[in-house]
């Protein structure tokens, strides 16, 4: 082999080694936040990144004016050259209730996961989110408070049908402060 062929390879292999441990030592929020923003969506928040394992994420966000706030997902999975955008959904936030939801199929994007569902606590005696599926399951969602008191609430399952669930915002005292049946 001649000796531009061998520094070929060289310069090849040290090229590809760089590139594998740039992307290794990413700041994975960082990348999906960059993501997230390049949607385009006025005024977005990242509130949460769940981390399902290492190569699947989903980012809560909010976007828009104080008056009109969405609140939604994206799905990403990372790859050999990074995150990618896989999906999301986002819904305006009403202001009727008391707990705002949003629903979302995962199965196109994550084979280990079939549904979410998710939406902001907008009123502060809520304290528990349980969420009663159409099989009688009843799951108690994780809840998520930002910086500012601000919380939201999510429900990740395998398998289990969400859609039809009754989701029941519950207070300090086990009160239901809000019911909602979709």
């Amino acid at each position: 082999m001649s000796n531009k062929i061998k520094l070929g390879l060289v310069i090849g292999a040290v090229l590809l080694v760089t590139l594998f441990i740039n992307i290794a030592y990413k700041d994975d929020a960082k990348e999906i936040n960059k993501i997230v923003n390049s949607l385009n969506q006025p005024m977005t928040n990242i509130v949460h990144i769940e981390f399902l394992d290492n190569k699947k994420a989903i980012a809560f966000y909010e976007w828009g004016p104080t008056d009109q706030v969405y609140f939604g997902e994206a799905t990403l999975k990372k790859g050999l050259f990074g995150w990618e955008f896989l999906s999301g959904a986002t819904g305006q936030v009403s202001m009727e209730h008391k707990l705002d939801w949003g629903f979302s199929n995962l199965a196109m994007d994550f084979s280990n996961y079939t549904d979410l569902i998710r939406g902001k606590i907008l009123d502060p005696e809520i304290v528990e989110v349980k969420i009663l599926t159409k099989k009688d399951n009843e799951y108690n969602a994780s809840i998520v408070e930002k910086h500012n008191n601000e919380r939201f609430w999510f429900l990740i399952t395998n398998g289990e049908d969400l859609l039809g669930s009754t989701i029941t915002g519950l207070s300090s005292k086990g009160e239901i402060i809000e019911q909602i049946t979709r």
